[in-house]
């Protein structure tokens, strides 16, 4: 039970930086979009990626995980969430008439659970 207790700590931290460091992205990809209409979602969505992945890695490892964990890792498990986000972005733009900010924040909000999963047990799991 002490060790459930323990992820669910773990898991409810993971939560509070990805909700910060979704915000970042959101607010990001916003202030792009808005002051250039014509930027493409892709461009938008990779420039507050990687604001948001700056925000994540020191996030977690300070307050999520409380250990270093292995950047390049984090970052493996980042991009790779990232390119899922963006298969989302492609299909929705291509398939509803979604476009802009509201098509860039329903593909960033789908990821996270996979993220978790990958940052908890390989990019910041204990080292070999």
């Amino acid at each position: 039970m002490n060790r459930l207790a323990g992820e669910a700590g773990t898991a409810a931290r993971f939560g509070l930086v990805g909700a910060i460091a979704t915000g970042v992205h959101l607010l990001v990809a916003g202030v792009l979009l808005g002051l250039w209409p014509g930027m493409s979602e892709f461009v938008a969505n990779l420039v507050a990626f990687l604001a948001a992945f700056q925000v994540s890695l020191i996030g977690h490892r300070r307050v999520t995980f409380r250990r270093r964990g292995r950047a390049r890792r984090f970052f493996l498990v980042a991009a790779l969430g990232f390119a899922l986000n963006n298969g989302v972005l492609a299909a929705l733009l291509a398939v509803t008439p979604l476009s802009g900010f509201v098509a860039v924040a329903i593909a960033t909000l789908m990821v996270p659970v996979l993220t978790y999963l990958a940052s908890r047990f390989w990019a910041f799991g204990a080292p070999p």
